[in-house]
């Protein structure tokens, strides 16, 4: 099982139309179409969205694996951490993910 097949078993399950989860992620119910159909990838771009629509997490939809109830954020930081980061572009991410890097390395010491 893939991403797509793990979004919309999720979708099918919770929207009882296709253009009701379109709906849900304020996009064009053709846009799903073509995900479904795998026409485009453009759901990479939503995932921290697609994520929270359906209820569940980004790591679940990425690897099909749950977190355990202990790695749910306590609070909703880390979850709008996930979301914004998700907006970001490929080179935008990377930089934050070095300033991280650099902060935890900085923290260790």
């Amino acid at each position: 099982m893939d991403i797509v097949d793990r979004i919309f078993e999720l979708a099918n399950k919770k929207y009882q139309e296709q253009r009701d989860f379109a709906h849900a992620l304020n996009i064009a119910p053709q846009r799903v179409s073509e995900w479904r159909r795998r026409k485009s990838e453009s759901y990479m771009k939503r995932i921290p969205q697609i994520a929270e629509a359906l209820e569940t997490s980004v790591e679940y939809l990425l690897t099909g694996d749950e977190k355990k109830p202990a790695d749910q954020p306590a609070n909703g930081r880390e979850a709008e951490f996930v979301q914004l980061f998700g907006r970001l572009t490929p080179e935008q991410q990377s930089l934050v993910l070095a300033q991280l890097k650099g902060i935890v390395d900085a923290q260790d010491k």
